[in-house]
């Protein structure tokens, strides 16, 4: 089953260059995570986010994460 990204809006984020790098950073993280931890706990894939974007220069808020991990924790897991 082909995955696609969950919709997130990075308009405020991506209005400059430097957001715009930030913006590619958080979409290609979101994609990795989604594929490999979709439908693990919320707990879980909130921990991974915010580590992989840290590793990445991103400084995500709490807020900002916890709704992405709850998106990719409702994703059927890839089998």
């Amino acid at each position: 089953m082909e995955r696609t990204v969950p919709a997130v809006s990075l308009d405020a984020v991506s209005s400059s260059v430097y957001g715009t790098q930030i913006a590619q950073r958080i979409q290609y993280v979101v994609t990795q995570v989604m594929n490999t931890n979709a439908g693990a706990p919320v707990a879980e894939v909130s921990r991974i986010l915010t580590h992989r974007l840290r590793g990445m220069g991103v400084n995500p808020s709490t807020r900002a994460v916890q709704q992405l991990a709850e998106i990719i924790a409702r994703l059927p897991k890839s089998g």
